[in-house]
Order: C-alpha cells, then sequence, then structure tokens
C-alpha cells in the first residue's frame, strides 16, 4: 500500500509547509493500514527508524507507539501529499503539545509579510530607558573546613561528615589525592556557614541503613574558602597492624592478622572496636550502641550477655586522627591499639580503661604518627613503620590460627603512606588433646576446655571439637596467652556438673608446654599457699564469667 505522507525533521518544517501537516494521530492512522512491521519500518526514513528501540521493532503495536512518540516529541513532522482544507485546530494538537508549540512559533514568524514596493518598512529605532528592579539575596556561605590524609590510596568504604546544625544540614566527602602534593589526600567541605560544625567518620553497616559514627571533633570553625595550609589542622593517617610472631619483637618476624579483634584507645577510652575477618579486614563494632545496651542491662536484676557483633564494611586499613583542630594526639590524648583473639567482655574493657597504666603496657602506642609533620613520610621506629619496609614473615602449621603471611593486601598499600602497627600476636599456646573414650556423637553434650589465669581476669573458652575418624580423642586450640601468669584447665559441661574435670592447676606456660605426662593431673608446682585476696578475686571472676557463659549458651 502506498502511502501519501512524508516525514522530515522537525528542524526543517517552514511556515510553507504549515498547511501539509499532519496530526500524530492522523499519520498514525495511515500507517496502521500496513499489517506487518517491516512494511511500516520501510515506509519510514533511516534517521527516524534509528531513533526507534529494537524492542518496539518486534511488533506492530509497539513500531507504531514508538513512532507516536517522535510525532507527539516534534522530533519529526509527518506532511501529507495535499494540502489541509482548513488549519490545524488547537483541540487536534491538544495531544501533541510540543508540535502545537512548533507550529505556532513558525505561523508567528512573519516571513509572508507583504512591504510597500520601494518602501522599507518603518522600525521603532529609539531606545527606551531599562527598568532596573533590585531584589536583594543572601549572600552564600563561601567558607570550608579541610581534613588532611596521610598518602594517597584507592576509595575506602568510610567518609568523612559534618553533623547538622542549626543552619545548615548535615555534608559528606571523601578525601581525594592532592594532584600538587604527592604525600597526602585532602578531603574539603565547601559552602560553610561560619559557625563550629563537628566531624565524624562515617562507617556504612552491611546489615542496617543506619551507618556507625566515629566523633573526631566538635566545634569545628571553618576557614576562608581561599585559605591553604602546608599542613591543615586536622589529619588522619591510615594504619594496618602486623603482629609480632615471638616475643623478641622483631619486625622481620611478623605477620599480617586473619582472625581476632583490633582495639582502638582514644584519649584512655575505647574509641573503636574492629573484628578481623578471614581475608584480613576489618569490620566495626557498633561501641557506643553495645556499651548502652550494657550498661541498661547491668540495671537489671538478671543481666543477659550482651553479644556484640561486627557490623561495619570491610575495609582493609582504619584511619588514626594523628591531629585534631591544630593539637597532636599523643601521650594520654594519644591513641593506642591492641590485638586480641577473642572478643573482649565489657569487663576487660573498663579495666583497659581505668587502668592508664595497665593500657600502656598491654597496647601499642602511635605516638610516632608525629614523624609526619617533619618528614611528610614515616620510616621504621619502634612500634612503627612503613608499609613499604614492612615484611611479611612465613607462617606454619606450629602458629595461631588467626596469623597469616598472606600478602596481597600490605603490598597494595606500597608507595601510599601508610603506616603500619606492630601489635602482640599472641602468638602463644598449645593444642590441647583430651582422651575422652567412645564418644556416642547421637548424645548432644558439648564439652568445653576453660582455662583461667589466676594472677589476672584473663579466661578462655573452647569447644573441644571430636573427628568420627578418631572418636576417642577431642581436641581444641587454646591460644592467645598473657605473657605472665599460672594457668588452670578444666574439662567441662554447662549443666552437666557431673562431666567437669580438673586437668591441672597453677602452671605457668612454660610448664604447661614442657607438661609430657597427661595420663594423671599435674601436681602443683609448688606448696598451696593462703590464698591471696588477688586470687580469691580471680576466682569469683572466674565464676562470674562460668555463670554468664551458661546464660549465654541458654543453660
Amino acid at each position: 500500500m502506498q502511502l501519501v505522507c512524508k516525514f522530515i525533521l522537525s528542524s526543517k518544517l517552514s511556515s510553507n509547509e504549515l498547511p501539509y501537516v499532519l496530526t500524530p494521530d492522523e499519520c498514525i492512522g495511515q500507517l496502521s493500514r500496513l499489517r506487518k512491521s517491516d512494511d511500516i519500518l520501510r515506509a519510514l526514513p533511516k534517521g527516524l527508524v534509528e531513533k526507534i528501540s529494537i524492542s518496539a521493532k518486534h511488533s506492530t503495536n509497539s513500531l507504531l507507539v514508538a513512532v507516536k512518540s517522535e510525532l507527539a516529541n516534534a522530533h519529526w513532522v509527518a506532511l501529507s501529499i495535499l494540502p489541509r482544507r482548513a488549519a490545524l485546530t488547537d483541540a487536534q494538537l491538544q495531544s501533541a503539545p510540543r508540535l502545537k508549540s512548533r507550529i505556532s512559533a513558525l505561523a508567528g514568524t512573519g516571513e509572508n509579510k507583504v512591504h510597500k514596493a520601494n518602501y522599507q518598512q518603518v522600525t521603532d529605532d529609539v531606545p527606551l530607558v531599562r527598568n532596573y528592579t533590585f531584589v536583594p539575596s543572601e549572600p552564600s556561605p563561601d567558607h570550608k573546613i579541610v581534613v588532611e590524609f596521610a598518602g594517597q590510596w584507592s576509595s575506602n568504604a568510610a567518609c568523612l561528615m559534618l553533623g547538622k546544625t542549626e543552619e545548615q544540614k548535615e555534608k559528606v566527602t571523601v578525601g581525594k589525592a592532592d594532584t600538587e602534593n604527592k604525600h597526602r589526600s585532602l578531603a574539603t567541605f565547601k559552602d560553610l556557614e561560619t559557625e563550629g560544625k563537628t566531624l565524624y567518620i562515617k562507617i556504612p553497616c552491611v546489615d542496617q541503613p543506619q551507618p556507625i559514627l566515629l566523633k573526631l571533633a566538635e566545634d569545628m570553625q571553618p576557614v576562608d574558602k581561599e585559605t591553604q595550609m602546608d599542613e591543615w589542622d586536622n589529619v588522619l593517617v591510615p594504619v594496618r597492624p602486623l603482629a609480632y610472631l615471638d616475643g623478641s619483637k622483631d619486625k622481620a618476624k611478623a605477620s599480617d592478622l586473619s582472625g581476632g579483634f583490633l582495639y582502638v584507645f582514644w584519649k584512655g577510652k575505647l574509641w573503636r572496636e574492629m573484628a578481623i575477618n578471614e581475608k584480613g579486614y576489618y569490620q566495626d563494632v557498633d561501641v557506643e550502641y553495645y556499651r548502652t545496651l550494657e550498661q541498661e542491662e547491668k540495671k537489671k536484676d538478671t543481666p543477659q550477655v550482651i553479644q556484640r557483633s561486627a557490623s561495619g564494611f570491610a575495609m582493609a586499613h582504619f584511619w588514626a586522627p594523628y591531629k585534631i583542630s591544630g593539637e597532636v594526639q599523643q601521650g594520654e590524648n594519644g591513641l593506642k591499639i591492641i590485638f586480641s583473639p577473642k572478643q573482649k567482655r565489657f569487663a576487660q574493657i573498663e579495666a583497659l580503661e581505668s587502668d592508664a597504666a595497665l593500657l600502656e603496657k598491654s597496647s601499642t602506642p602511635l605516638d610516632e604518627l608525629s614523624s609526619y609533620s617533619d618528614a611528610q613520610s614515616f620510616s621504621a621506629q619502634e612500634f612503627t613503620s612503613d608499609v613499604d619496609s614492612a615484611a611479611i614473615h612465613k607462617v606454619t602449621e606450629d602458629d595461631m590460627p588467626w596469623l597469616s603471611d598472606q600478602q596481597a593486601i600490605v603490598r597494595s598499600y606500597d608507595q601510599s603512606n601508610t603506616v603500619i602497627a606492630y601489635v602482640d600476636g599472641k602468638n602463644s599456646g598449645f593444642l590441647l588433646s583430651v582422651e575422652t573414650g567412645l564418644i556416642d556423637f547421637n548424645t548432644p553434650v558439648i564439652h568445653y576446655a576453660v582455662i583461667s589465669d589466676s594472677e589476672s581476669d584473663w579466661v578462655l573458652s573452647e569447644a573441644l571439637q571430636y573427628d568420627q575418624e578418631n572418636p576417642h580423642f577431642a581436641t581444641a586450640q587454646l591460644g592467645g596467652f598473657p605473657p605472665k601468669g599460672k594457668f588452670t584447665l578444666q574439662i567441662t559441661s554447662p549443666g552437666y556438673t557431673h562431666h567437669s574435670e580438673l586437668v591441672f592447676q597453677d602452671l605457668t606456660l612454660e610448664q604447661i608446654q614442657n607438661w609430657s605426662t597427661p595420663s594423671q593431673m599435674a601436681e602443683r608446682v609448688e606448696p598451696e599457699p593462703e590464698r591471696s585476696e588477688q586470687e580469691l578475686n580471680a576466682e569469683d571472676n572466674l565464676s562470674q564469667y562460668m555463670s554468664l557463659w551458661k546464660q549465654e549458651l541458654g543453660m
């Protein structure tokens, strides 16, 4: 069937062609006489066919809808071969407002104006005085806050946030490499009012929309947008810990971590708790949230054990505040980090917070970050090192399971100005093997190895693992022992008191590792003296721990 219309681009439509214009409905009415989509496509110009999606070309209906959309949007115009008997009305163009606007514009261009012969058209060329109206406007904020990061590295899941104030909403930004200074990155908050701001590290969570907010500073004052500094008043340093394999504190004998927990204390209080996953990445625990829950639980007559879970996105390093509001964070105001194979109980955390000497003894200080101000880089010192010179020592089967010799993450930060902080890897322990006799695997009794230190509140419990191929023995990997102490081991099962058995009591770690007569209970190395108050407190701590442990297991 031969169509009696043609298609042109709307930009080529002139006033002379207005009498030939078809409405989209009129054009579709002609095209609908063609039953096959291929016939319709052959009737359309190539430029119009290219505008139609492939999916719309599969059926006649969808193709006609696509053509009508192009005509209604005035991208293309359909022209009849014969002129219209009457001009198009507003009612006919109601469904195609853009086509109507195009036609109205051409109709009013005056292309057909007639001028008198030999006379120029008279124009009004007298300039009029412009009428200005002054509308006052509020000046836009023109201040900023800049946070400096040591180094330049790939993106991080965390970002920085300024809290909401009376004048402005919260603002979020990320660090970007400083092209003029290769040793740093800058995170800039722009268009700020001159009011005090609160700065946070914002960490997204994997299991909830609410992020974890770590407060860095309050009442931060913005500076003029033109201000530049060699070193800004707020500096964060990326840190990744490595763990010593033994007590020599030789940096050549250090490994990466693939398990356990990192604790960051700032100004003597726990600021961050991070779980380390099996790939060596850190996930934040919302410390303040669980601290509040813990305090509320203590007020109850029968407090429940609060299980703290890590919910933050996995990150390969954490940001340490080296300088805040122009003040270097050192000494009592400094940061200290601790590695623990097991998650610390809040009682242990509060003991560290309340005893500065104990915290100092148990942690790695980050005071050496101050070398950044002197050299804009880091080097090997007593507690820290630059990432480029850090070595990963091979890990054997005799080392604790939370230690790893993987190098991929650490080596990916070479030349990035990242700091390596060395922590005690708690690489002290042993594999306990208990002869239990033939086990009935259908009997739901779980035995635990519970070991405690009579000279501190340190307690460790591990479930004994049974192997169906060797059902006469059960094993547990016990590690993370304090460097000094006297340890007592019990094999017990919650709810089954007749299953409890004392294996040894008040042995040092060296004596345990040298103990070679497991067929009988180890003898006490020295006569039992009158029990001191500290020992009685340790026993109370163990009793309390066992009670909470049974509650945790639902016994």
